[in-house]
């Protein structure tokens, strides 16, 4: 995409059409969301040439006006009309375009035959007139720049087969009225340097959408690698004691709990001595994935807290439902069946979990997450002197609340 932005903004200038799909893109994007601003100056121009209709009594007289009356009233106000209404909801570009188009012919023709009948110093003043009607329709219409030159080219080519089928052209003439018949061709330079710059328009807009998207995706991108540990995918550590802090803070709240598990790989210094640390981070990565599932299974966050240590977050968990999770990860590693180079048998790899959970019922003022982890930690020790592959908790008692972080 960006390339493509590049290349529209680099283009020469005659080239107008955007490159790829941005030319799609670009009408979708600015198609007007209603036929509003056509239909007001229509209805001005409706205006307008019904008070002219005075002009034409000046210069016809009363008895002679009653044609271009009967022209304006009959014939251009209901296609005038007609091409209102034919720009209700959303219209399309083409539907604009075909609405001036036909307005301005047709006016275009009233004035011309206008012109035919009107006292020999007032036929100048009408093929004159006949030229303005395309003209300011042309610059006020957002023709786009294709639909232009066909408004423009028909608009000329109808006054010329006008002036020459009606014998409007005289020897005598001054060449004033060819003169400003050239003035039809004007809206195509303009249609062209609006739509020009209403295209920089776009793709200087969609350049800083694109740059901020990528500039957001960098972000999150950043704010992942931070938050997840590089070798295992979990959440590393900072982010575990940020979640932590959050559910505490919930916590002191709300009056729930929060519990925490730590979880250790049993004789892991031994699979890393036996095995090397390739095999160690492979089963580090494997148990991290189990322990991944548990967790989020139960609303939590699994964390990798260091080394092959492991640390489950669960807030608005109590004791017993901490427990259960510590031992439905247990079973997971086990059930696993991943292989321990370190063991005489070659495994499979156990782990020791210890479990503490504090809520908010009775709270003190005397401590903070690291009271909690620390009951976790002393829990966790306690599994591996009881013989490893097993889950232990750790109460808080008296102290088992949630302070202040």
């Amino acid at each position: 995409m960006q390339s493509l932005i590049d290349r529209g903004l680099s283009r020469p200038r005659y080239r107008l059409r955007l490159p790829g799909d941005l030319e799609a893109r670009y009408h979708a994007e600015t198609a007007p969301e209603s036929g509003r601003f056509v239909q007001s100056w229509l209805a001005v121009f409706i205006l307008f040439n019904i008070l002219s209709l005075k002009a034409d009594f000046d210069a016809f007289g009363a008895e002679r006006v009653i044609v271009p009356v009967a022209l304006t009233l009959g014939v251009f106000v209901p296609v005038a009309l007609a091409a209102i209404l034919s720009l209700r909801g959303r219209p399309s570009p083409l539907r604009m375009t075909l609405a001036a188009l036909v307005t301005a012919l047709v006016d275009m023709a009233v004035v011309l035959n206008s012109a035919r009948l009107a006292p020999a110093g007032h036929v100048d003043t009408y093929l004159i007139l006949a030229t303005l009607i395309p003209l300011v329709v042309g610059l006020i219409a957002p023709l786009p720049f294709r639909h232009s030159l066909w408004f423009c080219g028909l608009s000329f080519a109808l006054y010329v087969a006008g002036v020459a089928g009606l014998g409007l052209a005289r020897p005598t003439s001054n060449g004033v009225p060819l003169l400003v018949a050239s003035l039809t061709l004007v809206p195509i330079k303009l249609s062209y340097s609006r739509e020009w710059e209403a295209k920089l328009r776009f793709l200087i807009g969609l350049r800083a959408r694109a740059q901020a998207e990528e500039l957001a995706l960098a972000n999150r991108r950043l704010t992942a690698l931070s938050q997840t540990d590089a070798l295992t995918g979990v959440a590393n550590r900072r982010l575990f004691v940020e979640r932590l802090a959050a559910a505490w803070a919930e916590a002191c709240l709300h009056r729930t709990s929060v519990a925490v598990i730590l979880i250790d790989i049993d004789h892991f210094k031994r699979l890393n001595d036996t095995a090397g640390h390739a095999e160690g981070d492979r089963c580090l990565t494997r148990a991290a994935a189990l322990l991944r599932e548990v967790a989020e299974a139960a609303g939590g966050l699994a964390a990798r807290y260091g080394g092959e240590e492991f640390a489950l977050l669960l807030p608005r968990a109590s004791h017993g439902e901490g427990f259960a999770v510590a031992e439905a990860a247990r079973r997971a590693i086990a059930a696993a069946e991943i292989p321990h180079a370190g063991l005489p048998d070659g495994g499979p790899m156990t782990v020791s979990a210890g479990v503490a959970a504090a809520c908010g019922a009775a709270v003190v003022r005397e401590g903070g997450t690291g009271q909690l982890l620390k009951a976790a930690d002393v829990a966790l020790y306690a599994a591996k002197r009881n013989g490893r592959n097993r889950v232990e908790s750790a109460s808080l008692g008296d102290l088992a609340v949630l302070p202040a972080a």
